[in-house]
């Protein structure tokens, strides 16, 4: 593709006072990197890094605004007093300098985020308290003194964003926190005139944007991002939202509607408003075509929009007037610079894994599934050409071998790369034999793409056992991964029980006909992707784990689908457990607390897994050989992908 198949995607808008230079945002997101509650050196590199790529607009994670509504977290923006406006100079100043438009998001989590300061409890409309998984307190209902103060902090905050240079104020309205709180009838039991009719629960969203517009004037933007629905019986709907943008579009204070869907006081939908993979792409544009149906105001359209002529159509088709391609921006944020180049091809594709929002609701800082650069934009900055080209040799064509091959050939050596099977991808492309993990293996595609782009020698199908096998190369990274642990289960053989790895399934197409008992011993997606592929063959599956709950290391996003589709295959799950042994009444299971035994009949394999042993035998020989020797990824300790990408990424700079 070239640019000129982006004509919409790339031509320039005008938002309110300001025009923008294309139609492609990164809405607002939560990257964890402030200090002190301001942007810091990480925040400003990370947005600045975006602006260089070329994004129309940017806005900043959710800022509280006041000591009740969502302050504490560590690493995000605290917007309640000056102490913030010397950080919105410094990150306005450089996303101004790229040529980009920034905006400061503000909100107050209401009943979505629990409070443990003491004196300090979550306000919100009403007594209704959120969803347990994240917060099942139940908040203080506020007075109308109360709803007073938060519009005065609403229009305080905004006043600060001004004075530090940020070119307006997006008001977050959306997701259960406190401005669609009180527009939502699920979240809002009010008896007042706060309450009640739709006008009623409107009003204190009016006096926000009323209090936001007075403190910006009229030549900074000021938008607002709000549910086309939630998507949870009694809230708000997409026929009532309709109404909300008319009556926000006459009040004439608001420049742009930006449309999500769900609300975080449902367990459910605070996952399934970041859908991973394999969720459809652009999956809430609908939402927005019915509020743009309703009104004339530029409507911005959002949900898992990863592919620049998926977002081109919805400009075409008048469906929205901007389109947020943020997970997008977080794997590549030179996504806009590339298509403008005619270079759609380098654009490091977002595939759903959802890494950044993981780290998000974790606590860490941002990051992404294969771009180690994200969120290390001010530590790392780009990597510097080699000064002495080297012959390099990398063994290992899984995620660390393939991500240290390609830096190394991108500083200027000379890079051949081993696998020793007919395939790239090491256990990558093992999990993404599974149907609802294929999207993953688009990041070995884009990797062998850039590989044979910057003329890195391929060499499948070479296993390197000794140092004779890699020739003259005179460093070498040993990227060679993790091999399954051995396994066994007591009593198994005598009883006619097969036991078998999750790569041994994962590899294979299982024969339906086998019920089988999935011992997860380790966590990770190992097991549950097994369980998984047993269960969509067809056959009975049961997942037995030591742990709290299956799959209770995933983050919620990913958690929420996968149990979806394990209770629609009827997988059996059983946490707290453990296999003991097999006997002639059939598989044994042990209760972990209390000790108490159970059996299971009727099946046929054990699927055990276990944490794998790292592949780093061939480092020694290497080094007595004389060669220079980086390990990275699992064959120095079986981990994440993230973090396999990473070392493949630190060692090649080392070269």
């Amino acid at each position: 593709m070239t640019p000129s198949r982006f004509p919409h995607l790339l031509s320039p808008i005008r938002i309110g006072p300001r025009r923008l230079r294309c139609r492609v945002l990164v809405t607002a997101h939560e990257i964890r990197m402030a200090e002190g509650g301001a942007p810091g050196p990480g925040y400003t590199a990370y947005h600045r890094a975006r602006a260089r790529g070329g994004a129309g607009l940017q806005i900043t994670g959710c800022t509280a605004v006041h000591r009740t509504g969502g302050l504490g977290s560590e690493g995000t923006l605290v917007n309640v007093d000056d102490t913030i406006i010397d950080g919105y100079r410094v990150l306005s100043g450089a996303v101004h300098e790229e040529g980009g438009t920034i905006l400061a998001q503000l909100g107050h989590s209401a009943a979505t985020i629990p409070s443990t300061a003491p004196g300090v409890p979550a306000w919100a409309p009403s007594a209704v308290s959120g969803d347990l998984i994240r917060n099942g307190q139940r908040p203080h209902a506020m007075s109308v003194d109360e709803i007073a103060e938060i519009v005065g902090a609403f229009g305080a905050a905004a006043e600060r964003c001004r004075r530090g240079g940020m070119d307006g104020v997006e008001i977050l309205a959306a997701f259960g926190f406190l401005v669609a709180a009180f527009l939502s009838p699920a979240a809002n039991r009010r008896r007042d005139r706060y309450g009640g009719s739709l006008a009623n629960r409107m009003r204190f969203c009016r006096e926000v944007v009323s209090a936001v517009r007075d403190a910006l004037g009229h030549d900074a933007i000021l938008g607002i991002r709000i549910p086309g629905d939630e998507l949870v019986e009694g809230g708000l709907g997409l026929a009532e939202m309709k109404e909300v943008a008319r009556a926000l579009e006459s009040d004439g204070e608001v420049d742009y509607l930006n449309v999500i869907a769900g609300t975080n006081m449902d367990r459910i939908q605070r996952a399934e408003h970041w859908p991973p993979t394999p969720a459809p792409k652009g999956l809430y544009v609908h939402l927005a075509a019915g509020i743009r149906s309703a009104v004339e105001l530029p409507v911005f359209t959002v949900g898992r929009i990863t592919d620049p002529a998926q977002a081109e159509r919805i400009l075409a088709d008048g469906e929205a007037d901007m389109v947020g391609m943020t997970r997008a921006h977080v794997a590549d944020p030179d996504l806009i610079e590339k298509l403008r180049q005619g270079r759609p091809e380098d654009i490091r594709p977002c595939v759903g894994a959802n890494v950044c929002i993981r780290n998000g609701l974790s606590g860490r800082s941002i990051g992404c599934i294969h771009n180690p650069r994200t969120g290390r934009e001010h530590e790392w900055g780009a990597p510097a050409p080699a000064a002495k080209p080297r012959d390099v040799a990398v063994v290992g064509g899984g995620p660390a071998g393939l991500e240290a091959a390609r830096v190394a050939a991108l500083r200027g050596h000379r890079v051949t790369l081993y696998e020793g099977s007919g395939h790239l991808g090491g256990q990558l492309r093992t999990w993404t034999r599974l149907a609802s993990r294929r999207e993953l293996h688009r990041i070995v595609e884009w990797q062998r793409g850039q590989l044979e782009r910057l003329q890195v020698r391929i060499r499948l199908g070479h296993r390197v056992d000794s140092p004779e096998d890699i020739g003259d190369a005179d460093a070498v990274v040993l990227a060679a991964g993790a091999r399954p642990a051995p396994v066994s289960v007591p009593g198994a053989a005598e009883h006619g029980v097969s036991v078998r790895t999750a790569h041994d399934i994962l590899d294979t197409d299982p024969a339906p006909a086998a019920p089988a008992l999935v011992w997860d011993r380790s966590g990770g997606g190992a097991a549950v992707s097994a369980a998984e592929h047993l269960a969509v063959a067809g056959g009975r599956v049961v997942l037995v784990t030591p742990s709290l709950a299956v799959a209770d290391d995933l983050d919620i996003t990913n958690r929420v689908p996968l149990y979806r589709r394990l209770y629609e295959h009827s997988v059996t799950m059983l946490a707290n457990s453990d296999v003991v042994r097999v006997d002639a009444g059939g598989i044994v299971v042990r209760n972990v607390y209390t000790g108490s035994e159970s059996t299971l009949s009727d099946i046929a394999q054990v699927v055990v897994c276990e944490a794998p042993h790292a592949c780093d035998e061939l480092a020694d020989a290497l080094r007595q050989d004389g060669r220079r020797v980086l390990v990275a990824g699992d064959a120095l300790s079986p981990r994440e992908v993230d973090v396999a990408m990473a070392e493949g990424a630190l060692v090649a700079r080392e070269l």
